[in-house]
Parts: C-alpha cells; sequence; structure tokens
C-alpha cells in the first residue's frame, strides 16, 4: 500500500454491553471489506501459537490470529490479533494486493 488511509476504524456500536468498531480498508477507507477471494471463514483465518518468537505480521511477539481481507478496489490486507504475556495488540498489514 503506498499510502494507507487514516482512519481504520469506525465505532458502529457502544452501549453498557461493549463497543464493536467497523473495519475500513487502509488502503482506501471503504467500509465494504470481505474475505479475501470471498473464501470461507475457515479458509481466510489462522491462528498461530505462542513460539515465543516475533514473527507476527504486526511484529509482536507471541501468538497471533490473522484474517485475510481484501475491499472491493482490490487492497489486500490482513487483520491481526496478537498477545504475549498480557499484551494483547491489534493492526493491520498489506498482503501484497494494489495498494
Amino acid at each position: 500500500m503506498t499510502k494507507p488511509h487514516e482512519e481504520i476504524m469506525v465505532p458502529s456500536h457502544m452501549d453498557g454491553t461493549g463497543v464493536r468498531w467497523q473495519l475500513m480498508c487502509p488502503g482506501c477507507g471503504t467500509q465494504n471489506v470481505e474475505n479475501a477471494n470471498y473464501a470461507p471463514d475457515h479458509e481466510v483465518i489462522s491462528v498461530q501459537p505462542d513460539r515465543d518468537e516475533y514473527d507476527s505480521p504486526i511484529g509482536t511477539r507471541g501468538g497471533y490470529v490473522s484474517v485475510d481481507l481484501e475491499c472491493d478496489a482490490g487492497h489486500s490486507f490482513a487483520l491481526v490479533v496478537g498477545n504475549h504475556k498480557g499484551a494483547e495488540f491489534v493492526g493491520v498489514v498489506p498482503r501484497g494486493g494494489q495498494g
């Protein structure tokens, strides 16, 4: 991706039960984001155990979950949630799409 869009999440729900955000494409900002290649969930989600290494796509140490996504314009990216020793991280990284 040449220049990331400034916002990648917008609040879509807030009440006494929790908070939810809607993910936007980091390349163009559209809110229309789908599984990469419209694949089923089990093909776009990967879970990596904590091997105490810095091998997460967002550069964090420990285990992570990655979801491969893309927007209508073809920008490909992954939503990554990582965890290591009580620290939680959320990030979005390019997957090699048009960017």
